[in-house]
C-alpha cells in the first residue's frame, strides 16, 4: 500500500469514527441541541482538527442522515425483493420498518427526528446533494409498486400514487413513533411500580405493533382497491 493510499484510508477511518460520535451525541443531546465541541470531544480530538474533517456542524448532519437513509433504503429494497405482487411490496414497506427499527434502533431515531433540520442552510455541501438524492430515491422505492398497483388495475384508477404513499408513510411513521414511546414508557421501573394500572395501562404491553402496522397498511390498500368488477 502506497503512502497516499495509507493516508486517504486513516482520513475515511477518522471520518467514519467522527460519524460514529455524531451519532451518539444527537441521540444523546438532539441535533440541534449538539453542538461541534461535544462531537470533537466524544471523538477526542481538538475542535480544530473536527474542521479539518468537516466544514461545519450542518455537513456532518448531512453525512450522519446520509448514513441512515442509505441504511433503511437497504432495509426496504431488501424487504421488497423478497416478493412479487405489488400489493405485496407495499406491505412489505412496514415490514421493512420494524425491523430497521429493531435492528438499527438508534438510526431509527434518528431517521425520526429528520423533521428537526427541515429549513437548515445546507448551502452547496455536496452531502446534501446526496440527501436530497436519497430522499428522491427513497419515494421512488415507495412509489413504484402503487403505480404498479394502479397500472396493472388492483388500485383504482384515479388512484394518486404520491397520496397513497404519504398516507402509507405518516401512518406507519406515526404507529412506529407511538410505539417506541409505549417501549420506553412501559419500561421505565417508575411505571413498572405502579401498583393500580388501569386496563388500558395493562393492555399496552400486550401489544402486538407488527400486527397493528400490517393491518394498517392493510387498510390502506384496501381503501383504494378497484372495486368497480
Amino acid at each position: 500500500m502506497g503512502i497516499q493510499e495509507r493516508k486517504d484510508r486513516e482520513r475515511e477511518q477518522r471520518k467514519t469514527n467522527i460519524i460514529d460520535c455524531a451519532m451518539k451525541v444527537f441521540l444523546e443531546k438532539g441535533i440541534v441541541n449538539s453542538s461541534m465541541e461535544e462531537i470533537a470531544e466524544c471523538a477526542e480530538l481538538s475542535k480544530a482538527t473536527l474542521y479539518l474533517y468537516f466544514k461545519n456542524k450542518e455537513e456532518i448532519i448531512l453525512y450522519v442522515m446520509n448514513v441512515v437513509l442509505s441504511t433503511f433504503l437497504g432495509y426496504l429494497e431488501t424487504r421488497m425483493s423478497k416478493v412479487d405482487s405489488a400489493q405485496d411490496k407495499i406491505r412489505m414497506i412496514g415490514e421493512a420498518y420494524l425491523d430497521f427499527y429493531g435492528e438499527c434502533h438508534g438510526q431509527y431515531l434518528l431517521l425520526s427526528s429528520q423533521e428537526s433540520i427541515a429549513g437548515m442552510d445546507f448551502g452547496n455541501l455536496d452531502s446534501y446533494h446526496e440527501y436530497l438524492s436519497h430522499n428522491s430515491k427513497f419515494w421512488d422505492i415507495i412509489c413504484a409498486p402503487i403505480y404498479t398497483a394502479i397500472n396493472e388495475g388492483s388500485f383504482r384508477k384515479d388512484a394518486n400514487a404520491v397520496e397513497i404513499a404519504i398516507t402509507i408513510w405518516a401512518s406507519s411513521k406515526g404507529l412506529m413513533q407511538l410505539m417506541n414511546g409505549v417501549v420506553a414508557t412501559i419500561n421505565c421501573e417508575s411505571y413498572k411500580n405502579l401498583a393500580d394500572k388501569s386496563k388500558f395501562q395493562e393492555q399496552l404491553g400486550t401489544l402486538n405493533y407488527m400486527t397493528m402496522l400490517r393491518n394498517l397498511i392493510d387498510a390502506i390498500i384496501i381503501s383504494f382497491q378497484d372495486k368497480s368488477e
